[in-house]
């Protein structure tokens, strides 16, 4: 035969293009992702990003820049990214209201632990109030960050909530306190709402001026809450508190 009779006239097989379909699940399976990947996402692409942990990084860079960083430096220093810090936390509203309450739960902590080794109720009021002043001390970037930090339309709503958190149980401690005494305990939410505006006024003011240390403010603002706290006499007796003076008539001589 001749060579043309001899060759294999059959079609080659055509080279493979890439792996099988079994294959190319197996490697689908086993490379997930590429070697760099974004911060905040792990292997598999999903979104690795723990709330707590981000108020954390939040409470610290506000420490160490102050109480006007942005939320792409809170992003970066959390290393995620800015849209995951939206995505777990929410906006700069949403931030000032998670960290307020974080940071109101340490000062009703605080304030419960110093209370109650308190020998006298004037005692426990002062032990309240220098809880209060020693947190803000410790931590005064926070709290101005959770007081002024949030846009100009939820200032109020986050002023009100700050105070909730404390006014209240605050309240029902000074009412069943009243209530045993024998006096009004009707009072006991506005007197709460009056100290916590207080405590947060005198505050912010302090952290402006810094004209005294934060014991001698304690002892002052607590002189002044005690007047009112616990100047009153119980139910039933002179009408809650003592009786007006009388003006002195004086006789005209001859």
């Amino acid at each position: 035969m001749s060579q043309l009779e001899n060759a294999d006239l059959r079609p080659a097989p055509r080279a493979s293009a890439g792996p099988t379909m079994t294959a190319q699940a197996t490697n689908a399976a086993v490379v997930t992702t590429p070697t760099g990947r974004r911060p905040g996402r792990p292997r598999g692409g999903r979104v690795l990003a723990d709330r707590a942990q981000l108020l954390e990084a939040a409470e610290r860079l506000i420490r160490a820049e102050g109480a006007d960083v942005t939320m792409q430096a809170i992003a970066a220093e959390a290393t995620v990214t800015k849209p995951i810090l939206y995505r777990s936390v929410g906006d700069k509203d949403a931030l000032v209201a998670a960290l307020a309450e974080r940071l109101v739960d340490r000062i009703n902590a605080a304030a419960a632990a110093a209370m109650a080794k308190a020998s006298s109720p004037r005692d426990g009021l002062r032990g309240l109030v220098g809880a209060c002043m020693d947190v803000v001390d410790a931590d005064p970037n926070l709290y101005l960050f959770v007081t002024a930090g949030g846009s100009n339309d939820d200032r109020l709503s986050q002023a009100l909530r700050l105070a909730d958190r404390s006014a209240v149980p605050m309240a029902a401690q000074l009412a069943a306190q009243r209530a045993a005494a024998g006096l009004d305990p009707r009072v006991a939410l506005t007197w709460a709402y009056g100290v916590i505006g207080a405590l947060q006024l005198v505050s912010l003011w302090w952290l402006r001026d810094r004209s005294s240390s934060s014991d001698e403010l304690a002892d002052r603002l607590t002189e002044l809450l005690w007047s009112g706290l616990g100047g009153e006499a119980p139910v039933g007796a002179g009408g809650g508190g003592p009786e007006p003076t009388r003006p002195v008539r004086h006789k005209r001589a001859g």
